[in-house]
């Protein structure tokens, strides 16, 4: 089964990794990276080593999601990002989108089965119609 978490993908090291932001993530990230601030996440990826751990456990959270193993360790990720303004630039703005659809993701339950439903769209598409 597919999970109803949107996902982003960030290239390292020639890989494909996939990013998710959970609650899980959030409690991880809160007990485990020092100095971690969810009020204020663009500060807290500018830092590299908070950085490499945020990526982690948002990897480590896709891969949970999807059923498989995370093959990789943080060290891997310190070793294969390339010290450049460029994809630094691009991984805290990765990380920065993912937080971002993990805090506007909202269910409701329809009265068939669950389902992910975009209220926001839901709004604007109300108000286009009205």
């Amino acid at each position: 089964m597919e999970s109803a978490v949107k996902m982003r993908s960030v290239t390292i090291g020639g890989r494909e990794i996939k990013l998710a932001y959970t609650l899980d993530a959030y409690i991880e990230m809160s007990e485990t990276i020092e100095g971690f601030d969810m009020g204020d996440i663009k500060k807290a990826v500018t830092n590299p080593k908070r950085m490499v751990d945020i990526l982690f456990i948002m990897a480590n959270n896709a891969a949970k999601l999807n059923g498989t193993p995370l093959d990789f360790d943080r060290e891997w990720l310190r070793l294969h990002i390339p010290v450049s303004t460029r994809k630094f630039v691009s991984l805290q703005l990765a990380i920065i989108h993912t937080v971002t659809d993990g805090m506007e993701m909202e269910t409701e339950l329809s009265a068939e089965e669950d389902q992910e439903v975009d209220l926001v769209l839901r709004e604007l598409q109300k108000k286009r119609t009205d």
